[in-house]
């Protein structure tokens, strides 16, 4: 079938909610029939219509989530380039940011340095969600001063002409003992999100442990890696318990070996300042099958995104997660001796404390 080249006039007239078009990556979509079951709001719909909305959707979603929301029939055909004026091309508004200029990675001295830039030059949406922890913030504060309270005591007069700082650490062995966090919705930072960590670790052989509620797809994020690099998957188990054995087994084809269960997150915390937050644009978690909204209650990414967690996991399920895993299992969460111990009981590879 010969290509439909539409002109940026003609997408300009389809730019009401019952008459609704968009364009992304130059293709035009039909979105009148989705754009009131739009997970992220209709008001985000509404102002790309009959505009290009590229680069609202390329900050949150992959690229092929479009053609597996929308059927073939709503793809109209393909944006002509030469059509584009300067009226039509001028963004619509996106999430604002404090500041769009970053300094040199190299000027970049710290974690703390880090973090003041983020606060500048994130989404008001990202930075909420990233900085933000439970109620009060009680526990993250004293976590933090619990760090500065450990104290080391060098031995001295030792040969360090020669050192090294490999590691190995659940039969992968990594150039530093770091591993990078399965931290949700990269993608909220930087359009690479998840496929920018794992292409960092693996040029610099560090670990990285993707998480379930990442932006991508594992599929996505280990196929952007161009050299064979150990990854560790994390889990939040599925009240559908059917998904979560799909899950793990698509993360075994992948190549995965290194198991992370979540289980001290049997529902969702409270996040205030994420809560507060409005959300701009929908957010997806392609792994759990789940998308960012907003209701009476306010615009949490944790919450909204979290109906798929199962309240009902113990200690007994982990038979049903060796039998449907055969890699090592890390208990991800530990939080109490007598939970640690219980863990040894159990024979887990290993636990992460919390």
């Amino acid at each position: 079938m010969a290509v439909r080249w539409i002109s940026s006039q003609e997408i300009a007239r389809h730019g009401t909610l019952e008459d609704c078009w968009l364009v992304v990556d130059n293709q035009v979509w039909d979105v009148s029939a989705f754009a009131p079951d739009h997970p992220g709001g209709v008001e985000i719909i509404l102002r790309f219509a009959g505009r290009d909305a590229t680069a609202a959707y390329n900050q949150i979603h992959s690229p092929d989530l479009i053609k597996k929301a929308l059927p073939p029939t709503q793809l109209i055909g393909q944006l002509d380039l030469s059509t584009i004026d300067k009226t039509w091309s001028q963004e619509a508004s996106l999430p604002s940011k404090s500041s769009s200029v970053r300094p040199p990675l190299s000027t970049i001295l710290s974690s703390h340095d880090f973090e003041e830039i983020a606060r500048d030059s994130l989404s008001k949406k990202a930075w909420a969600f990233y900085s933000s922890a439970a109620t009060d913030l009680i526990s993250v504060k004293n976590n933090q001063l619990f760090y500065q309270r450990i104290w080391m005591r060098p031995r001295l007069l030792r040969n360090v002409s020669t050192v090294s700082t490999q590691v190995t650490v659940l039969g992968a062995t990594f150039a530093l003992p770091v591993i990078a966090a399965p931290v949700a919705l990269a993608r909220l930072a930087n359009l690479c999100g998840e496929k920018g960590i794992a292409r960092a670790a693996a040029r610099t052989r560090t670990g990285y442990c993707i998480p379930i509620t990442a932006s991508y797809p594992a599929e996505e994020i280990i196929a952007s890696v161009d050299r064979d690099h150990p990854f560790f998957f994390q889990l939040y188990v599925n009240k559908n318990r059917a998904s979560s054995e799909d899950i793990l087994s698509r993360v075994w084809d992948l190549g995965i070996r290194t198991l992370f269960v979540t289980i001290d997150t049997p529902t969702p915390g409270k996040r205030e300042a994420d809560e507060r937050v409005r959300t701009e644009e929908s957010i997806a978690m392609p792994m759990t099958g789940t998308n960012a909204s907003q209701d009476a209650r306010g615009s949490g990414i944790t919450r909204t995104t979290g109906s798929f967690l199962d309240g009902a996991l113990s200690w007994n399920d982990l038979t049903w997660l060796r039998k449907h895993w055969q890699g090592r299992l890390v208990l991800k969460g530990v939080q109490s001796v007598e939970d640690a111990l219980l863990a040894m009981d159990a024979q887990v590879e290993g636990i992460v404390l919390r």
